[in-house]
Parts: C-alpha cells; sequence; structure tokens
C-alpha cells in the first residue's frame, strides 16, 4: 500500500476467507452412463445431451421407454441405492443385421474425443450438470472382442475415467466361459480402472426373471458401500448383491482351494459372483507385472481419491505470493487431510516432505512450488493363510492336569506316580 492515502480515518479491508484450505474426498457415488435409448422421451433426453437422471424419480425415470437404459436404472435401485445417474442418450441403429447393428452402436458409445461425444461427454458432466461420476457403465456394449481386438467401448471408458482420475470404468466380459473372461481382461493388463465382471446375473425386473449385465449391480454395490463408510476407502467385495437371483452360469468356489473357478477368474482381473449372491471381486484387470501392485480395487481407489481430492481446494493458494507462511498454510492443509485419512483407517502412515533439491531458486522464481506427499493405504485382506500341525507336547499338558485332578480327589487308595 502506497505510504499516502487519500483517506484520514479507520478503514477495514475485510477476508472472510479460510486461511487453511479446507480437503475433503468429492462424492463418489455419481454414476456415469452412456446407451442407446430408442423409446426415450426426446424432450427428457435430447440424442447427445447429458442429463441428470435420478433413480429416485419414477416419473423422469418412465420417460426412458424400454429398453436397456431402463433396465439398467431398475437393476442400480434394486440393489437398494439412491443415486444420481450423467446419462448421455446416443442413437440407436436401425440396421436389420444384429452384428451391424451392433457396430453402429458401439460407435455411437464410443463417440468422438475431439468434439467430446459419447463417453467423452462425461468429461463435460462436472460443468453442465455438477456431476462427476466415480464410476461409468454401458451395460451390453463393453463385453464383445470384435475382431479379436479389445472392446472399443471399455477402452475409451478407461481413458476417460483415467481423466477424471478417481474414476472406474465398470465393465463386462464375454460370457462363453472363464477362459473367454480372462483373455478379455488382459486386453486390460496395464489398466489401472477397469474393473471386469463374469459371467451375467438373473434378475426380476417386474415381468419375469431375465438374464442381464453384471457391471450396474457391481457399481451400485460399490456406491452403496461408499454411502455407507462416507467414501471411497473401503472394499465393497464380499458382500451379497441385493438385487439379482443368481449368476446365469455358477462359478465354483472351494475354500482354500486355489484353482477353483473364481480364483482363476480373480488372478485373472476378473471379478465374479460365488455361493449364489456372493461379489467376489478384489482386484481391478491390472495383472500385468509392471502394475500389478496396484491392483487392489481398495488400494487404487484410495490413492486416486487422495490425488483427486487436493486439486481444487488448493487453489485458493494459486496467485498468492510465494513466502514462507504461505507454503506453511499449503503444508497444514495438507498435513490435516492425511491425518483424518489415517484416524479413519484409509491410510496406514504418511509424510510431506519439502526438498530443496526438488525446489531450486530457480522454480521458486518461475512461480513453482514443488510439495510431496508419502503415504501406505490401508489394504484389504485378500488371501489369510491359516497354518496348522500338530502339537504333541499337549499331551504332557494333558498328562499333568490329569495327575492334578486324581491327586485332588484326596481319596487313599488313589496313588498318583511319575
Amino acid at each position: 500500500m502506497a505510504g499516502t492515502t487519500d483517506f484520514v480515518g479507520v478503514r477495514v479491508f475485510s477476508d472472510l476467507r479460510s486461511t487453511v484450505a479446507k480437503i475433503d474426498t468429492r462424492d463418489s457415488t455419481v454414476l456415469g452412463m452412456v446407451v442407446p435409448a430408442p423409446l426415450a422421451d426426446n424432450a427428457a433426453f435430447p440424442v447427445g445431451e447429458l442429463v441428470r437422471l435420478s433413480t429416485d424419480d419414477p416419473v423422469q425415470v418412465a420417460k426412458l421407454g424400454a429398453g436397456i437404459a431402463l433396465d439398467t436404472v431398475n437393476q442400480i435401485a434394486s440393489e437398494g441405492i439412491v443415486t444420481d445417474i450423467a446419462f448421455t442418450r446416443v442413437a440407436h441403429s436401425a440396421e436389420a443385421d444384429p452384428g451391424a447393428k451392433l457396430e453402429a452402436e458401439i460407435n455411437n458409445i464410443v463417440g468422438s474425443a475431439g468434439a467430446k461425444t459419447g463417453i467423452w461427454t462425461m468429461l463435460e458432466a462436472k460443468a453442465h450438470l455438477g456431476l462427476e461420476p466415480g464410476a461409468i457403465i454401458a451395460p451390453g456394449y463393453t463385453s464383445q472382442r470384435i475382431g479379436g481386438v479389445a472392446n472399443a467401448v471399455a477402452t475409451a471408458m478407461s481413458t476417460v475415467a483415467g481423466k477424471i482420475i478417481d474414476c472406474m470404468a465398470i465393465v463386462d466380459t464375454p460370457v462363453t466361459d472363464r477362459e473367454a473372461a480372462a483373455a478379455y481382461a488382459e486386453d486390460f493388463a496395464t489398466a489401472l480402472n477397469v474393473i471386469a465382471c463374469y459371467p451375467q446375473v438373473v434378475v426380476n425386473l417386474g415381468a419375469g426373471n431375465v438374464t442381464r449385465s453384471m457391471s450396474p449391480h457391481v457399481a451400485a454395490a460399490m456406491i452403496r458401500r461408499d454411502k455407507e463408510t462416507g467414501g471411497p476407502y473401503k472394499a465393497f467385495w464380499n458382500r451379497p448383491l441385493q438385487g439379482i437371483l443368481g449368476p446365469s452360469v455358477p462359478v465354483g468356489y472351494i475354500d482354500g482351494e486355489i484353482t477353483s473357478d473364481a480364483n482363476f477368474l480373480n488372478q485373472a482381473g476378473v471379478g465374479t459372483i460365488i455361493e449364489g449372491k456372493l461379489l467376489w471381486a478384489p482386484f481391478t484387470t491390472a495383472s500385468d507385472p509392471t502394475v500389478q501392485n496396484w491392483r487392489s480395487i481398495k488400494r487404487i481407489r484410495t490413492r486416486r481419491a487422495v490425488e483427486k481430492a487436493v486439486l481444487r481446494p488448493l487453489r485458493q493458494y494459486l496467485s498468492e505470493d510465494i513466502t514462507p507462511h504461505m507454503v506453511s498454510l499449503i503444508y497444514r492443509s495438507l498435513d490435516q487431510f492425511l491425518g483424518d485419512l489415517q484416524t479413519l483407517g484409509a491410510i496406514i502412515d504418511y509424510e510431506l516432505l519439502w526438498s530443496a533439491s526438488m525446489n531450486p531458486a530457480t522454480i521458486l522464481e518461475a512461480g513453482a512450488l514443488r510439495v510431496k506427499m508419502r503415504f501406505a493405504e490401508t489394504p484389504d485382506l485378500v488371501d489369510l493363510q491359516i497354518y496348522s500341525e500338530p502339537q504333541p507336547e499337549a499331551f504332557d499338558v494333558l498328562q499333568a492336569a490329569i495327575a492334578a485332578s486324581l491327586s485332588q480327589l484326596g481319596l487313599n487308595n488313589v496313588r498318583v506316580t511319575a
């Protein structure tokens, strides 16, 4: 402020912003969905436009008309949750040939990255709807390997989810057999954000039992767990799916048997259902040795949630002078956030590092600041190993106990000897 001013007296310049940024994890319970809806109301769901769809609004849901979109919403709701969906309706194909129709609709769902159509509209959901998906689904269009190559919709979903950062692509595999499901997952062996589901599920949506994609139920199970625990830091597998009658084909599982179907699928990066309704899905498709350490869905969701959470709140420090005080405020904000996560059990431990070598004078002069967060996510237990072996010395204990018991009888004709 200048040494001289045009005012004589006392003035107040009020700044009510919090000095320590409040960092919190965003709402992870929003779904993104991109599918055709040929019978939908055109005014309620214009083709190619993002719409906020609430599973708790029966009038709006009814306007979807019969088809995959309506079935998917009913499947999600059958899991006992209420959520918002960022929904983009894409054009359906009028092709008479089923193969040509499928390919055309897959192309519409994939859309254009440059034009932000199809799956790519999910990147605009925050700006247009105030919603940002924590998971993306496109049931009915992710299981195919046309031409023996990776599914185009699942590929685009993984890319878009990666740009959102803390978002998962939940897809379905072929249902031919477990080997086909494993081959599908191999296409995404280096992806950290793809959850693959096998087989399909049997559901009743009000008009008899039908077979439908498993992915809507897995997405809903993830949302249900997030709502129960208040964030994306807890595993959602090893809990029953509430809206299904059972898997479309049985998946074998025997406790302790590593060659069972379920374990084969899990190790290949495919989630499944055992014992009728129990979701058995600890891992993403990340089976490649370069990323396998991050295949736990719980761990990667925690890592990405933390990384995403710090971005927007710390914007408040942009444009401020780089001073020791301002840098201290940033560290205090991060320490507070990570400390809360440790209290919640989301992370084991953490530390925040200031490195002079990472922040040389040239970097500071350019207006940059580098902060290093180190933390370890709490892993979910997936392999409980119990070792059994005989204990012959227990019989010595038994022998002594028998002798003591007989000695206490106080009978003259009962004698205990060595």
